[in-house]
């Protein structure tokens, strides 16, 4: 556990709590953002996203992409879609 709170860390996120449900009632992550969260991407729909880090998919060893939204959600995906045009770098 206490790996996880140094990744926790060193990525901005602070532990909500035990129920891993988003206020909606919907699965979600177990962190939430930091206050000061600021998004670095914006999505072909509309929704902001903050990068992470970058990783590697265990099941084929391609990059991967991690990041999440405002409300703590966190997303992996594969770094070749993430860089296909979905997603646009915001200036910063």
């Amino acid at each position: 556990m206490r790996a996880l709170g140094g990744l926790m860390q060193r990525l901005g996120l602070r532990s909500k709590g035990q129920s891993g449900l988003r206020p909606d009632g919907r699965p979600g992550s177990l962190f939430a953002p930091d206050a000061e969260w600021a998004p670095t991407h914006r999505h072909r729909k509309g929704g902001l996203y903050r990068v992470l880090a970058h990783g590697v998919l265990e099941a084929d060893r391609s990059d991967a992409v991690i990041y999440d939204d405002a409300e703590g959600v966190i997303w992996i995906r594969a770094r070749a879609e993430f860089e296909d045009g979905r997603f646009t770098p915001l200036q910063g």
